[in-house]
């Protein structure tokens, strides 16, 4: 009667261990879909010629990023509008912004190209007086208005991951007489990321590594980048917001 007893208890015992540790193929399977489950990405670009996509005819970095997004499994469909303009100057970013607010508002992601042109406002206006003191006073006065348009930015939409695009130097080339052309780069480049480090949710894409001894991937302006230009802009971007997981890998 005793081992009879004791064999019913070892049987019940392995059953109901067996139970505790199957799952059931139905409910992973159903788990696994829930997390892959496709989104709808909205996209908002803003800036400059490097945002518009001058020297590539296709749309530039944009368009690039959007295509680099919609091949993912857990997005669906990639919603872009862009804003960039030619010859845009960080004073006149606030415009655009204040202007575009309903579209801002329903971003998932900010791209932003700025600063190139502010840069050449200095040259241009004191082209014969060039100094680094000039640069130094027009980069201070950037970041002011750079943080004032994050400001801007995050009271329109506090969830949208915003990323600014770093500056490359096109400018030793067309203005070999300035020597001092790649501190001045990338003192304005660093004071950019100082800014964006205030803010939760952004994200700096430094270039000027991409660009450097590089003539072959400039337009033919020498100034603006070409298509595989965009493609290297295009892929630091989409490399960087997987580092920084706001899309995994």
């Amino acid at each position: 009667m005793n081992r009879l007893l004791l064999l019913f208890l070892c049987v019940c015992l392995v059953g109901c261990s067996s139970t505790s540790t199957t799952t059931d193929p139905t409910t992973t399977q159903e788990n696994e879909q829930e997390q892959i489950k496709p989104r709808d990405l909205h996209i908002v670009a803003l800036g400059d010629s490097l945002t518009e996509g001058v020297g590539d005819g296709k749309g530039g970095y944009v368009t690039l990023v959007k295509q680099y997004l919609e091949q993912r499994e857990d997005v669906s469909e990639v919603f872009v509008q862009n804003f960039g303009k030619r010859g845009l100057r960080s004073e006149q970013l606030t415009d655009i912004i204040t202007k575009n607010e309903p579209v801002i508002q329903k971003a998932d992601l900010i791209l932003i190209t700025i600063g190139g042109n502010d840069v050449m406002k200095v040259v241009r206006s004191h082209f014969l007086s060039l100094t680094y003191e000039l640069f130094v006073k027009e980069q201070q006065a950037f970041a002011s208005r750079l943080d004032e348009q994050l400001q801007l930015l995050r009271y329109i939409n506090p969830d949208a991951y915003i990323v600014l695009v770093g500056l490359y130097n096109p400018f030793s080339a067309a203005f070999p007489n300035i020597s001092e052309m790649d501190g001045i780069i990338h003192m304005w480049n660093e004071g950019s990321e100082k800014v964006l480090s205030r803010y939760d949710y952004t994200l700096f894409v430094p270039i000027v590594d991409l660009f450097e001894g590089r003539d072959d991937i400039l337009y033919d302006d020498q100034f603006h980048p070409n298509t595989r230009g965009y493609e290297l802009i295009a892929q630091r971007i989409y490399e960087y917001l997987q580092q920084h997981e706001w899309i995994g890998e």
